[in-house]
C-alpha cells in the first residue's frame, strides 16, 4: 500500500475557469470589470491584469496567495475602481453547472478505481484553493474517491514547497507518489519532498504535444532516461505560463511518464516495488 496524490487540472480534470475562453469563471470577471477599464480590448486587460498578480505573487514566493483567486480578483477590481464583490467560489459552482464546461480527463475514474483496488490511498496534492476545487470534484463524481483534498489554503504552502507534500503525507503511509503534469511544480515539487513523480503528458490537457513514437514503445518508467531531450522540450512549454521558481530539469526528472491515466496503475506498481529509480 501506498499514498498516491493527484493534481486535478490538467490531470483528472478540466476546471471552469478557462482562461482565454469566452466562457467560464475568468471571462465573467472579465466582463464585470471590462467597463471599469479604459484600454481599447478592456476585457483582455482585465484578463492581463490577473495573470499578472498571480504572477506578480508567484514572483515574490507566495506560492499560495498566488492561487486565492478571491484576493486577486479583489486586487484587480480595487486597482480599476470596481466598487463591488466578485464571489469567486460562487461563480465557480455556477459554471460546473454550464454543460460541457468542466470535464474529466478519459480514464480519470477508471485508474482512481484501479488504485483504490490495489489498497492506496488517495489524496489530491493541488495549487486550487479547496473551495475551487471541491466543487468541480462532486460535479464530476471523483470526490468520494479522495481521503483528502489537500490544498494550499489549508497546508500554508504550495507546490512546489514541500510543505505542501509534508501535509498530504499525514494521510497515509509511504511509499508516496505524487502524478502531475506540470513539471516545475508538480515533479519538481515532489521530488524536492523525497517522493516519487508520475508525469502525465495526454491528448487534450494545455500545452499537449506528442510523445515520440520511440517513448511510447517503452513503458513509463523507462520513458525519463530515454526522453530527456523531449523532457527538455516540455520544462520549456511549461514555464511559459509556470515562470515561478525557475527550475532546471535536474531538479523535475520523473520517474515515470504516461501519456494516459490508464497507464498510472502499472507505473505506480512498478515504483512501489521498488523499481524506479
Amino acid at each position: 500500500m501506498a499514498l498516491i496524490s493527484f493534481d486535478l487540472d490538467g490531470v483528472l480534470q478540466k476546471n471552469p475557469f478557462r482562461l482565454g475562453r469566452p466562457d467560464g469563471v475568468f471571462a465573467h470577471i472579465a466582463r464585470e470589470l471590462a467597463p471599469y477599464v479604459s484600454e481599447a480590448d478592456p476585457e483582455r486587460a482585465v484578463l492581463g491584469r490577473i495573470v499578472a498578480e498571480h504572477r506578480r505573487r508567484l514572483a515574490e514566493g507566495d506560492m499560495v496567495g498566488a492561487h486565492d483567486w478571491d484576493g486577486i480578483a479583489l486586487a484587480v477590481a480595487r486597482e480599476v475602481g470596481y466598487p463591488g464583490r466578485i464571489d469567486v467560489p460562487g461563480l465557480v459552482e455556477h459554471y460546473c453547472q454550464v454543460d460541457g464546461l468542466i470535464s474529466s480527463y478519459p480514464g480519470a475514474a477508471e485508474c482512481l478505481d484501479a488504485l483504490l483496488a490495489r489498497g492506496h490511498v488517495l489524496v489530491s496534492v493541488t495549487n486550487g484553493f479547496r473551495r475551487y476545487q471541491e466543487p468541480v470534484q462532486r460535479a464530476l463524481g471523483l470526490l468520494h474517491r479522495f481521503t483528502a483534498l489537500v490544498t494550499p489554503d489549508a497546508a500554508g504552502a504550495g507546490k512546489p514547497q514541500p510543505g505542501i507534500y509534508r501535509a498530504a503525507e499525514g494521510y497515509g503511509p509511504g511509499p508516496y507518489v505524487h502524478v502531475g503534469d506540470v513539471l516545475p511544480h508538480d515533479v519538481a515539487g515532489a521530488k524536492a519532498a523525497g517522493w516519487q513523480a508520475v508525469y502525465v503528458v495526454q491528448p487534450g490537457a494545455p500545452g499537449y504535444t506528442e510523445m515520440p513514437e520511440a517513448l511510447l514503445r517503452l513503458p513509463p518508467w523507462e520513458r525519463p532516461a530515454a526522453g530527456r531531450d523531449w523532457l527538455e522540450e516540455r520544462l520549456a512549454i511549461d514555464r511559459r505560463w509556470h515562470t515561478h521558481p525557475h527550475c532546471e530539469l535536474d531538479d523535475c526528472m520523473p520517474d515515470a511518464i504516461v501519456h494516459s491515466l490508464l497507464e498510472v496503475p502499472a507505473a505506480v506498481d512498478h515504483m512501489v516495488a521498488g523499481g524506479a529509480k
